[in-house]
């Protein structure tokens, strides 16, 4: 009884100390992908449906997580909640997966490195309630189950976990290895199959769903058919390279740095050993991180956010490190720099800055408190109906203003960077000129409006043609690094905007046609 009141304040403490490494986030505004998911949940709680009426390109997991948090919470930030619980209930699994003839310090170092790595100060990586997040969850789960040798569940939760990201179907194909290669060959047979009908029942759930509310089509188009796109967008536009070079002299080194006492004991827990039914734990640690591994690489963007959950399969081999280790303080102290390294290496960061120098340190020149301020300004001028038209990746917007989208569409890359067709081109614009929204808010940030296509010209040149018959300059907002919070600058009389002009967010409206000046028709 005296060890599990141990063992649970230490888990207590473990739990508290993630919270606040975690807490580099606070007071941080929404960034693109938590506006995209929290417009496509509000659709769909208001009767539409995900795909059909709000477009995105993630499976429909994540939006129940946004749905529930925007049920307790009005706060724009509060999907970080569940977020959040989502990694102590990780955090938890962890301590659950190892089994309980380990030491104190084995069964605490994965919760202890899972506490640090799942809150690096790397960009949008850790802190905002990304699809990665509530995957480490689902694959726990799954982990959990494997070793608990109960292969149905274990399917059901990385059956999940696909539902959450695309990607995670690397992690479930090795999942599917865990569980032939940790059995004995007369049950490998009767685990596979009990795992792959569980692995097969959330996704065709889903699959019945979207049929019976007649988005089947829309729904596969949008987050199967069409994903693969992104990685032939690099290919084509020939910006591979670039990325690559982006990925191995900046992200990589620091990725190395704040996991290298992590890398070094789940490398030392495989000294000398063979993969297989004797080793469960160590075969789990490392076809799960070779799944991760695959997962954030498929689609070669290279986002910081995608290696999130690489953290959970690193975790358990670091775990399985430190319960090799022979001296019991050297047990202790390895725990001890598990939790500790990250907060060592970026102590300002984690404890001393405020939002706005995180903000301006992980995310510039993401506009994210421009974002904030600009959708304040909107919701200020804003009367009940009034719609919103974004041509930049800023779906942020939405939350912040209170505004319904336009059209489907809460962000323009898909029709920018790898639109369908001409046909989708034309459909986007013939409904903003049917229903015109009262505002559009334009970026004249290239990594914002991300254009590299014909298709993608033509889309621009069409709605600022929309622009120039129907609404008036009301404003901007710059995008800078200044240690100042941004505020939204109203147009002068007969002020143009600057379309070529770099790092602004521009505010258009069509009540103001009577006081201001259209804009200029493209020529």
């Amino acid at each position: 009884m005296k060890s599990r009141w141990v063992c649970a304040v230490f888990l207590c403490a473990l739990g508290g100390w993630h919270l606040l490494l975690r807490g580099h986030g606070r007071g941080i505004p929404l960034i693109t992908d938590e506006g995209e998911y929290a417009a496509v949940a509000r659709a769909w709680s208001e009767g539409g449906l995900p795909y059909r009426d709000a477009f995105s390109q993630k499976p429909p997991m994540v939006f129940l997580f946004y749905r529930a948090a925007a049920a307790v919470s009005d706060v724009p930030e509060s999907p970080r909640a569940p977020a959040a619980l989502a990694a102590l209930a990780t955090l938890l699994f962890f301590f659950l997966l190892t089994p309980r003839a380990w030491s104190l310090a084995g069964r605490l170092a994965a919760p202890a490195t899972f506490a640090a790595l799942a809150a690096l100060p790397i960009g949008d990586y850790s802190f905002p309630a990304n699809t990665e997040t509530f995957v480490n969850l689902f694959a726990s789960l799954a982990a959990l189950a494997l070793l608990r040798s109960a292969p149905f569940p274990a399917g059901l939760a990385a059956g999940a976990s696909l539902c959450t990201k695309q990607t995670a179907l690397w992690t479930m194909a090795a999942f599917a290895l865990v569980a032939v290669m940790t059995k004995r060959k007369e049950d490998r047979v009767r685990s596979l199959s009990l795992y792959a009908l569980g692995a097969a029942l959330i996704p065709a759930a889903w699959v019945v769903y979207f049929a019976a509310r007649g988005g089947l089509g829309d729904y596969w188009r949008a987050t199967w058919a069409g994903n693969a796109r992104y990685a032939s967008v690099l290919v084509m536009t020939e910006a591979l390279q670039g990325q690559i070079s982006w990925f191995a002299t900046t992200l990589l080194p620091r990725l190395l740095m704040f996991s290298a006492p992590a890398l070094a004991l789940g490398a030392y827990s495989l000294r000398g050993l063979r993969a297989g039914c004797e080793r469960p734990l160590e075969t789990l640690a490392v076809l799960w991180f070779g799944g991760a591994v695959a997962g954030a690489l498929t689609g070669l963007f290279l986002f910081p956010h995608y290696f999130l959950i690489l953290a959970a399969p690193l975790s358990l081999a670091a775990a399985c490190g430190v319960e090799r280790m022979t001296s019991r303080k050297g047990r202790a102290a390895a725990v001890l720099v598990l939790a500790a390294w990250p907060a060592l290496l970026a102590p300002r960061l984690f404890f001393i800055a405020g939002a706005r120098e995180r903000a301006r340190t992980l995310l510039h020149p993401n506009p994210i408190f421009e974002s904030e301020a600009l959708g304040a300004e909107i919701r200020r001028r804003a009367a009940p109906g009034d719609r919103l038209h974004v041509f930049g990746s800023e779906s942020s917007l939405f939350s912040y203003s209170g505004l319904r989208s336009a059209t489907p569409h809460t962000y323009c890359y898909p029709l920018t960077l790898f639109p369908k067709g001409r046909a989708e081109i034309v459909t986007e614009l013939a409904q903003l000129e049917r229903n015109p929204p009262r505002f559009v808010v334009w970026s004249t940030q290239p990594l914002s409006t991300l254009i590299s296509s014909n298709l993608g010209l033509e889309y621009r040149d069409g709605l600022r043609a929309l622009l120039s018959r129907g609404y008036a300059f009301a404003g901007l907002v710059r995008v800078s690094d200044a240690p100042g919070l941004p505020r939204f600058e109203p147009s002068s009389a007969g002020a143009l905007p600057d379309f070529d002009g770099e790092d602004q967010l521009l505010l258009f409206a069509r009540e103001e046609m009577r006081r201001g000046r259209s804009v200029s028709p493209v020529h």
